[in-house]
């Protein structure tokens, strides 16, 4: 066992390409060292050569760059891999689930909510295209969701005209969570509402203050 795999054993191991990105490297520098077939051994295209890669990462280490150790660089690297699955996390928060995802809800196969930000147990509010109120969800089965419009970003209700929605709806029409604070921003403003009247939008669609008068 290498140096470099014992310290693993210890502390976790990382991704290649964290290692990789560690010393502002493409991975496929480090991709290709770790393929390389191990001396007295039998190819096996699975298996990293830890050899070649310990020998790759001790000729840049640098006690200047905080990089003195092989450790130094495992610790670096785990705490690159946390920050890339949380970014990952993030993309696919936003991308959402894709819009031909089904559940079945009593016995029939109905749209599953695409984003995280339409559940009712993640507290965010939800804007509409082609609506210049702003929403909060005050009850949701599996398949559809009852909501109020909402003056401020405390969720104070302006409004008792109730909206209920289906999932398939929510998927076409909700503001997905890239978007989301921007949206909220220009329909409190009113700036949509403008923007959407200017459009010779239909009369059915105003903001909370046009409600209240």
């Amino acid at each position: 066992m290498t140096n470099l795999e014992q310290i693993m054993e210890q502390v976790g191991t990382p991704t290649l390409k964290a290692i990789a990105m560690v010393f502002n490297l493409q991975p496929v520098r480090l991709y290709s060292v770790a393929k390389q077939p191990k001396e007295g051994a039998v190819y096996d295209a699975k298996v990293y050569n830890w050899e070649a890669i310990e020998r790759f990462i001790t000729r840049r280490l640098s006690a200047e760059s905080g990089l003195a150790t092989l450790e130094d660089v495992i610790l670096k690297a785990l705490e690159i891999d946390v920050e890339l699955k949380q970014n990952d996390g993030r993309r696919s928060a936003n991308r959402g689930l894709g819009v031909n995802k089904k559940i079945e809800v009593d016995g029939e196969m109905v749209a599953a909510r695409k984003y995280p930000n339409f559940e009712m147990e993640a507290n965010q509010l939800i804007c509409l295209k082609k609506d210049a109120r702003v929403y909060k969800i005050v009850y949701q089965t599996a398949s559809h969701t009852v909501m109020v419009p909402v003056s401020d970003r405390e969720g104070t209700i302006c409004s008792q005209d109730v909206k209920v929605i289906s999932n398939g709806m929510l998927n076409l029409r909700g503001v997905g969570p890239a978007n989301l604070e921007e949206a909220i921003d220009k329909r409190l403003s009113g700036e949509y509402a403008a923007a959407l009247a200017a459009d010779e939008a239909p009369s059915d669609v105003m903001a909370c203050e046009a409600v209240e008068g």
